[in-house]
């Protein structure tokens, strides 16, 4: 490596290294302090400012680095350095009080990489001592370069600067040598190990984020650091350490993770100033019963083959794995560790100078976890993406780290590894226990002169012991469920008590949906005997092995029958839901678990005598329990919806105006319904939903007038609600309500262990509410009803994913099973469809996958358009979505298919229609895109007997960060345009760059707004200008 510089300039020019390029490119599209690298010095004992300020500017003058800016030429930036002038340094009072800020408010000011200069010092004098203050700009230095700078500039304070040895070669030289070895073969054994080492290797790490990631990401990072307990405090025992956590956290089982390097494997390089570290990418890979000692070595084997092909610059690994590129996250990797000895201390004559690092307030990766210790103690220091995460999910991942480090036992399966310290179990709250008979039966005989729905609760009890003699007489047993093939409302009401005053439990069957299903539910239940009525019949005709009861003509006493009465362990009913396999799961419910919701139900509503309910819930969804139950036990009067009427958002507003509803239950999607009918009519003070996660848009449309709106959560297996209370109003996301009463939440891991706070686990049901199981199915039911391992009992495995939130309340994130992956990132649907009825002219959506493979996996948005298309949709997704969140495909529909529930059943929903191979060849049609056109061919070396179109794609032919600048510089020279990096991200196509320019005068084109150009972008549109994102050193 011999010396390039040239003597005496006052100002010379160099190409800039390989990581000064990328930095360069990062500050046109997101200028700001996210590489700076900020320093505090506490300078103890007598201070002498001039002999500080003469240090500094040795030590400046020593290293051309220290002296340089960047400007571009023909789009590449080039080195600017100058010669040596004095430093300015300010010194400033300061109140100890006031330190703190006066130190952030300089290390986080903005660079100006073209202005310069890239170093800004202060020095802050306080009542009794001094603190320098150093802010470095990357581009300039790295961590082995500031620890080169204090040792030179404590040597320069105490003694003659003449004494420091002269350095072999400036930083320029590094510059120009490291391009000789791109450009040549020299790092073809490198490029080889990468190309082998991250063949196959995944390159998106979905951390649990507790936001999706931001359309435009503003880079706004925070910083958490906590004191840590390390036995093995060797870099391969702690990054196998962090490994395991990130492992454990997202489930996957193939990942990489970045580390810093010096990279100076020169000699020459060693007492030189610049930003010479590289990031190199480990691997790690965990499959069942992987012991910790397994993943040490192999994190030891990852780092001593990384460390010996070290000098390879991260662009270019990158451009061999060529990732899928977005601007939303780092590619390749997005997650850093490292193990950095504490700053120490420098002597420097009467001075010791004690440097400490501030954070910049910015965040390079979506999570970096540096472990840091001077021998005695260690601490972890954590900088994270705060647009991402939330400081409490931080502290959990700390905590995570810091257990698994304490049990770090190398025999030990990594599923076995602990995360978290034991913790008291959720204990269930008190409840009225009994049965649910036993509530009915009594708030019945409290007020027999209610008129409930068109009979009195009075009326009610008579006829439901009629219908119970005439069941026993047809064969009615305890715990078996009786067939109610009834019309909605006060006739199910009858035939459910009286199933159950019978001594048995019933089966719901409605007689709108098909013959085959009812008969199949029917048969599946072994079911002794059905009762129907003229309604009922009039709609269908199920015949099969039970006996007929008819309950427009039953006969019996009105008290009633002499049979075992039901206790809370019976059977109260049987629920079908949708099995896996076509087959529907009958669920059985106990008596007590069903007692504990209606009572849980009674406390929440508070419903009175002068409450009015309309019921529209198919008595075939567990759900319909509450409108049927609970106002017996108020005596509340109830108005039953037809069900032909509940599909039509129209007629189902109309039934619960013209009844003066007080109270109302639906799903969210009943409630859309509602809502684009006109709106809730304003007398209905309390809206109750469930069934269907509840998003905040709706929510806040359903609390507009001032309404009280109750959210419950909880699957068929668990009783209907789980979890049930009064939504606050605010732009906080929803959260599950609170336990019912008797019913206990546990977030578990797949091994029954609990989640710590803030992070994903599976939701896990305890309590009275656990129903008994599937009927006939008794494998499936010990799959999914577990022994309690806290408490006794069984829990049930929701397979519905959750966080416990620093609220105390659960955060519900999906289900497991529906989890959406697309180019490695995991997505909520949820997040997409709440975007997507924001817009004004939707009126309601759902997002699902498309995949022709594992590898083309697609997102897909299903709309119902208050007016307008769908194309007009796409601007609104790209402003407020990262581009992978953006579906592609938007089907409109006339409205969204509905399961028999009333749930948005998503098996119904069209494919789209994907318009087979790439967009058809357009040439240039207009004077602007035919230059446009021609600099694209000269830039890209495009042959002129290949066609070239208005829609085919700049990176897709190969474009790259140093040729999209250079094109952007031919167009500024040749066309007048002065474009933004960005533009080109937004519009990588020749039709597409030509629109987004505005036309004036002649055809002069001005730029798009950057933060514009960067609303819109897809993987095909990014280049490895954002390849280069994920380099760091400190």
């Amino acid at each position: 490596m011999s010396t390039v510089i040239p003597d005496g300039r006052e100002v010379f020019r160099f190409p800039a290294s390989s990581g000064q390029r990328r930095l360069w490119l990062l500050d046109q599209l997101v200028p700001g302090p996210v590489y700076n690298i900020g320093w505090r010095v506490a300078l103890d004992g007598p201070l002498d400012p001039g002999a500080l300020r003469a240090a500094l500017d040795a030590v400046v003058a020593r290293h051309e680095a220290l002296r340089t800016r960047f400007e571009a030429e023909d789009g590449v930036p080039v080195q600017v350095v100058s010669s040596a002038q004095p430093v300015e340094l300010p010194v400033l009072d300061v109140a100890a009080d006031g330190l703190d800020d006066a130190v952030r408010e300089l290390v986080r000011r903005p660079f100006d990489l073209h202005a310069g200069p890239l170093l800004r010092a202060a020095l802050l004098r306080l009542p009794d001592r001094h603190v320098l203050v150093l802010v470095l700009h990357h581009s300039i230095a790295d961590g082995w370069s500031c620890s080169v700078l204090f040792d030179e500039l404590a040597h320069c304070y105490a003694g003659d600067p003449a004494d420091l040895p002269e350095l072999p070669v400036q930083y320029p030289d590094y510059a120009v040598w490291q391009r000789e070895q791109v450009e040549g073969d020299a790092f073809a054994a490198d490029a080889a190990h990468w190309r082998e080492a991250l063949r196959g290797a995944p390159t998106v790490l979905p951390l649990p984020g507790d936001r999706p990631r931001p359309a435009r990401p503003t880079g706004r990072g925070a910083e958490l650091r906590r004191e840590l307990r390390v036995g093995d405090g060797s870099f391969p025992a702690l990054l196998a350490l962090f490994q395991c956590v990130l492992h454990r956290v997202t489930g996957q089982a193939d990942f990489l993770v970045a580390t810093p390097v010096a990279a100076r494997t020169r000699p020459e390089t060693e007492g030189l100033v610049g930003f010479v570290a590289n990031t190199l990418p480990l691997r790690a890979r965990f499959a069942a019963g992987t012991t910790l000692g397994e993943v040490v070595r192999a994190a030891e084997a990852a780092t001593v083959a990384a460390l010996a092909h070290q000098d390879l610059p991260f662009e270019q690994l990158v451009d061999l794995v060529a990732p899928q590129r977005t601007l939303a996250h780092a590619p390749l990797v997005q997650v850093m560790f490292a193990v950095e000895p504490l700053p120490r201390a420098r002597r420097a004559g009467a001075v010791t100078m004690r440097p400490e690092p501030v954070a910049n307030g910015g965040a390079k990766f979506d999570l970096s976890l540096t472990v840091e210790h001077d021998g005695d103690r260690w601490f972890a220091r954590w900088q994270y993406d705060a647009e991402l995460f939330e400081e409490a999910t931080i502290a959990a991942l700390h905590t995570a780290f810091a257990t698994a480090a304490a049990h770090a036992d190398p025999a030990v399966e990594v599923a076995e590894l602990p995360l978290t310290s034991a913790a008291p179990a959720p204990v269930a709250g008190p409840h009225r226990g009994g049965t649910a008979l036993d509530l009915v039966s009594a708030a019945l005989a409290a007020h027999p002169d209610a008129l409930v729905g068109t009979l009195t609760c009075g009326e009610i009890d008579r006829a439901a012991n009629r219908l119970a003699h005439a069941l026993v007489a047809a064969g009615a047993r305890p715990d078996r469920p009786v067939a109610l093939c009834l019309e909605r409302g006060t006739p199910t009401v009858v035939g459910v008590l009286a199933a159950w005053r019978a001594g048995a439990g019933y089966l719901p069957l409605d007689p709108s949906w098909p013959v085959d299903r009812l008969t199949a539910m029917a048969t599946d239940s072994g079911v002794p005997v059905l009762v129907t009525d003229a309604a009922s019949r009039a709609r269908t005709r199920l015949g099969g092995p039970w006996a007929d009861v008819d309950l427009d003509t039953a006969t019996g006493p009105d008290t009633p029958p002499d049979v075992v009465a039901p206790i809370p362990g019976s059977l109260a009913y049987v629920i079908h839901t949708s099995g896996s396999t076509g087959r529907p799961k009958g669920v059985h419910v106990t008596q007590g678990g069903l007692a504990a919701l209606i009572a849980a139900m009674d406390d929440l509503l508070d419903l009175s005598p002068d409450d009015v309910l309309v019921s529209f819930t198919t008595p075939a969804f567990d759900v319909s329990t509450v409108e049927l139950l609970v106002p017996l036990l108020r005596g509340t009067r109830v108005v039953t919806v037809p069900a032909d009427d509940v599909a039509d958002g129209a007629l189902l507003r109309r039934h619960i105006a013209e009844a003066g509803a007080t109270v109302v239950q639906g799903g969210p999607a009943s409630w859309r319904m509602i809502v684009a009918a006109g709106g809730v009519p304003a007398h209905v003070r309390l809206r109750v939903t469930g069934g269907e996660a509840l998003t905040r848009d709706l929510a806040d449309q359903l609390q507009s007038d001032g309404a009280t709106l109750v959210d419950g959560y909880g699957p068929t297996e668990t009783t209907v609600y789980s979890a049930v209370g009064v939504v606050p109003r605010g732009p906080e996301p929803i959260r599950l309500g609170p336990a019912v009463p008797g019913t206990t939440l546990h977030v578990l891991d797949p091994l029954l262990r609990p989640v710590l706070p803030g992070l994903i686990g599976e939701l896990h049901v305890g309590g009275a509410g656990v129903a008994r199981g599937y009927h006939g199915l008794p494998a499936l039911t010990a799959d999914r009803f577990l022994p309690d391992p806290f408490g006794g009992g069984r829990l049930y495995a929701t397979g519905d994913l959750v966080r416990l939130r620093a609220d105390g309340r659960l955060e519900f994130l999906g289900r497991a099973d529906r989890q959406v992956k697309v180019r490695g990132f995991r997505i909520e649907p949820g997040e997409v469809e709440a975007v997507l009825r924001a817009h004004p002219d939707v009126a309601d959506a759902v997002v699902t996958t498309w995949s022709a493979n594992e590898v083309d996996v697609r997102l897909v948005a299903h709309v119902v358009l208050r007016r307008g298309d769908t194309e007009a949709l796409r601007p609104h997704l790209a402003a407020k979505l990262p581009e992978y969140m953006v579906p592609a495909a938007i089907v409109a529909l006339d409205a969204l298919p509905r399961t028999g529930s009333g749930k948005t059943d998503r098996d119904a929903l069209p494919e789209p229609e994907w318009t087979a191979g790439d967009a058809a060849h357009v040439p240039p049609r207009d004077d602007a895109e035919t230059r446009m056109a021609s600099i694209w061919r000269d830039v890209l070396s495009i042959p002129a007997d290949r066609p070239l179109g208005v829609h085919d794609n700049f990176f897709a032919l190969g474009g790259h960060s140093l040729t999209a600048t250079q094109m952007l510089a031919r167009v500024r020279a040749a066309m007048g345009a002065d474009l933004a990096l960005a533009t080109l991200f937004a519009a990588p196509t020749i039709a597409a760059l030509c629109a987004a320019l505005t036309t004036a005068d002649g055809g002069a084109r001005g730029p798009v707004p950057l933060l514009d150009q960067l609303d819109d972008l897809s993987d095909a549109e990014i280049d490895r200008l954002l390849g280069t994102l994920a380099d760091d050193d400190r």
